[in-house]
Formats: structure tokens, C-alpha cells, sequence
């Protein structure tokens, strides 16, 4: 049956209404730091399968779980120290701890089925009033069709989730603009499987960390963002461009070439990561509006928030036979 979608504006009067709504079960479209998500209560077996029915995503494939507090978050996992560190340092944040699960009480559906749990402490306010209001951890997606570019305001999540949810809560612009970092405490060495809105230099002022940088084959997906085809426009593209070339839509890293005459749009003029970042899925979903045959993205450095970047567009660019300089 489809719904009419209705986007709501951030107030006490809204926040009161989504919280009612998610204790009956109900599947809500909200803002968080990182990209928009679709949320739901983690206890609910009908509401998790709603979730993975709405994305149409692979039920292989386990959801994150948002938590109001950071001994809520860390009481439902088997800590070490070392996720005590990571999460006095970096939540409320854009940080995802996966580990042993401890609560039982979560759907197992929402963990695919596996004794892991993916687990973070959202920044942004409306999430974190809704989270505290609800008394109940929420899975939450990104907002999206699976593997299409995620959503960063509401009306990114109106174009993909309408008449599939019945209501999406305004928040604004999300601030970071990409998903959060995952790291791998399951075994003795930890490592970061997603890179994300914290860059691996300040993960390692708390401990080192090992990157498989994708070259370990995962068996199972035990966080998501681990599938090599992923945050896909409908237009194909074309990566670590030097230049556009005709008939191609441009996103540039930097000024736009002059001469340039065709559609273009840049990241960042200044060249800044965290812009970049911030814009990266905006700018994707505006230019594959435009029908165009091809989208050229600029090389973007592999260092900070560009090796996240560079991620994404890595996998938005998987089996593309046009992916080529």
C-alpha cells in the first residue's frame, strides 16, 4: 500500500508525534550528523523487516544500532578497554563500534542473525531528544534505496523513500555528509572496515589500528557499507578524473575550469575534505538529475577525510566498464 509521505518540521510538537510513532513500530525518516537515516525500533521483529523491506536490502546485510547515552550503547556489547576508550573519546560522534552482542532483548534480524552488533551514540540533537524521549536504541539505515546515494536533508529522502514512510522529520542539512567510521573489535587486532566521518589519524591518537584497505575478502558482512557496489547514482561515473571531457557532467575538486562549458559543479573550491565530504552526496544526486550520459569526478587526495570520499566513489563507480582517467 503506498502512504503519503509528509516531511515535518523540528519541533515539540513533531518530536512528540515521531517518538508516539516509533513506539507503535512505526518506520520514520530522521536527520543524524553523519547522512539521514531510517529508523526504527531495534526490538520489533515486524519493524526490522519493514526496514529492510522499504530499502529492499539484503537481509545478509545487519543495521547499525543508535543508542541515546554511551553506558546504554557500551552495556549491550562485550567491552574491552579499548571500546571504552573509543567511546569516551569519539560518541556522541560519527563512530561505529562493532563487537560480541551482550542485549538479547535486539532483534536478531537486525544483526543478520550473527552474535555481532554494529553500535554508535548519534551527535546530532533531534536524534539524540528522540533516542532519549523513546527510552529504546533505534536501527537506522541510511534513508535510501539500497545501494543508491545516501540522503543528506529530507527532501533527499522524500525523492527516494516516497510513499513508502508516512513521515520524515526535518533536520536540516546533515553536517558531516558521509556515514560513519566502523571498526572491528571482534578480534585481538582491531581494525577499521569502513571509513567514514572520523579520519584514521585521530583514530590513532587512541590506539593504532589496522586498515585492510577492502584487500581482506569479507566472508559475511557484519557492518554495513561493506558491499563493493554501493551509493550508486543512475548515471554512471567516471573517477579520479583530470579533466572533463565533452559531454560529460564535471564534479570538481577545486575551481572550475573556465573554458569549461558544460554542466559542473565542485566539491570544494578551496579544496577543503571536510566540504568536500559535506557536499560529495548533495552534488551526486543534483547531477544525475540532469540525465547527463556521464559524471567525471576529479581526483580527490587519498589522505584524511579523502580516503572516505574516495571510498564511496570507488564503490558508486563499481562495475562501470567508463571508470576508467
Amino acid at each position: 500500500m503506498k502512504l503519503r509521505t509528509i516531511i515535518k518540521k523540528n519541533n515539540n510538537k513533531n518530536i512528540s508525534e515521531v517518538v508516539a510513532r516509533l513506539k507503535a513500530g512505526e518506520v520514520i525518516g530522521l536527520p543524524t550528523e553523519t547522512v539521514y537515516g531510517l529508523a526504527g525500533r531495534c526490538d520489533s521483529k515486524k519493524t526490522i523487516e519493514n526496514i529492510y523491506k522499504i530499502k529492499n536490502r539484503p537481509k545478509s546485510n545487519p543495521l547499525i544500532i543508535h543508542y541515546s547515552n554511551i553506558n546504554d550503547a557500551l552495556n549491550d556489547i562485550h567491552k574491552d578497554s579499548r571500546a571504552v576508550d573509543l567511546a569516551n573519546r569519539f560518541w556522541p560522534g560519527p563512530l561505529t563500534l562493532v563487537a560480541k552482542v551482550k542485549n538479547r532483548s535486539i532483534c536478531k534480524s537486525a544483526l543478520s542473525n550473527m552474535n555481532t552488533i554494529a553500535v554508535r551514540v548519534p551527535s546530532n540533537s533531534v536524534f539524540l531528544r528522540i533516542l532519549s524521549k523513546l527510552k529504546i536504541p533505534l536501527a537506522a539505515p541510511s534513508a535510501n534505496r539500497y545501494g543508491k546515494i545516501s540522503p543528506t536533508s529530507a527532501s533527499d529522502v522524500y525523492e527516494e523513500l516516497n510513499g513508502k514512510i508516512s513521515v520524515i522529520l526535518d533536520g536540516g542539512d546533515s553536517l558531516i555528509g558521509l556515514e560513519s567510521t566502523v571498526i572491528d573489535l571482534t578480534k585481538k587486532k582491531a581494525k577499521i572496515i569502513r571509513h567514514g566521518g572520523i579520519n584514521k589519524k585521530e583514530l590513532n591518537s587512541i590506539m593504532p589500528l589496522y586498515d585492510n584497505d577492502n584487500k581482506e575478502k569479507l566472508k559475511v558482512f557484519i557492518s554495513p557499507g561493506l558491499s563493493n557496489s554501493h551509493y550508486k547514482p543512475d548515471t554512471s561515473l567516471r573517477i579520479n578524473a583530470l579533466r572533463p571531457r565533452k559531454n560529460e557532467a564535471w564534479l570538481a575538486f577545486g575551481t572550475i575550469p573556465k573554458s569549461f562549458k558544460g554542466i559542473a559543479l565542485t566539491l570544494s573550491e578551496k579544496k577543503c575534505l571536510k566540504e568536500s565530504a559535506k557536499n560529495l552526496y548533495k552534488m551526486l544526486r543534483s547531477l544525475d538529475k540532469k540525465k547527463c550520459s556521464r559524471i567525471a569526478v576529479q581526483k580527490i587526495p587519498k589522505l584524511g577525510l579523502g580516503i572516505a570520499i574516495n571510498d564511496r566513489l570507488k564503490r558508486a563507480a563499481f562495475n562501470d566498464k567508463t571508470n576508467v582517467k
